[in-house]
């Protein structure tokens, strides 16, 4: 198969790529929507979807359309966009340990929304966490573009250095804001937003964050040319006409509203911008016109299925997908590492 594959031109391996994507993608989602505590047939399902939805249970029913289908989409969005963001991050900073939290986005969102759990705000409507995170994480990436436009010698280095210190000063700040909530239930409500997950998820958290994913995944597709260039070295793409600081700015500004529209609704996810993209490159190589898509809808399909796992073999724990990740990110960012050294070598 892979043969096959590699005697094909990029565009047709992209497309084939993305059509084994969408099929995993598939796959699991219908698998994700009858599993559960509630198990439902998928003749249930085929009649909800495709045939007279008056024959289904309404408790069926209201688990279908109002829990598991707009958990399902959200986990795959947010998957795309932080995947596709840290594919982006590490291709313009021509750094592999670069991930969408690296200029203080994801650090930045975060604060964002504990401000409502402190203010004891955030049960006033479904909305206002989301919001306050999402304003969180464009206030951060402001304060990382301002250095970096104010500074005298602009350079990678410096955006890289200004989101390190911005997120370091951010996650500072969480945590004095945890220390000080002298409510337990208040601290524990905190806590728990921030260690991610699906659990809380309605349609109207896909109707603010699904526009801003989506345009922002197709302008940073559409950059990837440039991202091409770029990677081989700033003079280079300067001498070919590329804008590099615009171009550099542009696809940050986008990667930032990408990460904080996915923190804002499922708080912070760990590794999956770091690692989907090595995944995605140990297959295709280093062109970002496929290494991109690919990363975003593998990565949607990589949430989707942590999801599930997290849903199906932790339910009684109340166990949050964000830890589980976390869990297995690491040890397998260790497997890619110690993998592409022996690759290097042989």
């Amino acid at each position: 198969m892979k043969k096959y594959i590699n005697n094909l031109d990029k565009k047709n391996q992209l497309y084939v790529y993305l059509s084994i994507i969408l099929l995993l993608i598939f796959a699991i989602s219908i698998i994700s929507l009858s599993k559960g505590i509630v198990e439902i047939s998928f003749s249930e399902m085929f009649h909800l979807f495709f045939s007279d939805s008056t024959t289904l249970d309404s408790t069926n029913k209201s688990i279908l359309l109002d829990i598991r289908l707009p958990r399902i989409l959200l986990s795959f969005f947010v998957g795309l966009a932080l995947s596709i963001s840290g594919a982006v991050m590490q291709g313009i900073f021509r750094n592999p340990l670069a991930d969408p939290s690296i200029l203080g986005v994801s650090a930045g969102a975060a604060l964002g929304a504990v401000i409502p759990f402190s203010l004891a705000i955030h049960t006033a409507h479904l909305l206002v966490v989301p919001f306050f995170s999402f304003i969180g994480g464009l206030i951060a990436s402001i304060l990382v573009y301002l250095i970096f436009i104010f500074t005298f010698k602009k350079s990678n280095t410096i955006l890289l250095l200004a989101g390190i210190a911005i997120g370091s000063f951010l996650n500072a700040l969480i945590t004095l804001s945890v220390y000080l909530s002298e409510n337990p239930f208040q601290m524990r409500s905190i806590f728990y937003w921030l260690i991610g997950g699906f659990e809380s998820t309605r349609w109207e958290h896909l109707t603010i964050s699904l526009p801003v994913i989506i345009f922002s995944m197709l302008f940073l597709i559409y950059k990837s040319k440039e991202i091409n260039l770029i990677m081989i070295g700033d003079d280079y793409a300067s001498s070919v006409g590329i804008n590099v600081n615009r171009t550099l700015l542009f696809c940050l500004f986008f990667t930032s509203l990408a990460t904080s529209a996915a923190v804002s609704v499922s708080g912070i996810l760990a590794f999956v911008g770091l690692v989907v993209p090595h995944i995605v490159r140990l297959i295709v190589g280093n062109d970002n016109r496929q290494v991109l898509p690919l990363s975003a809808f593998f990565g949607g399909f990589f949430v989707v299925l942590m999801d599930y796992l997290t849903r199906i073999f932790f339910s009684s724990s109340d166990l949050r997908v964000g830890v589980f990740m976390s869990l297995i990110g690491g040890p397998f960012f260790v497997f890619l590492i110690f993998k592409n050294s022996y690759t290097k070598r042989t």
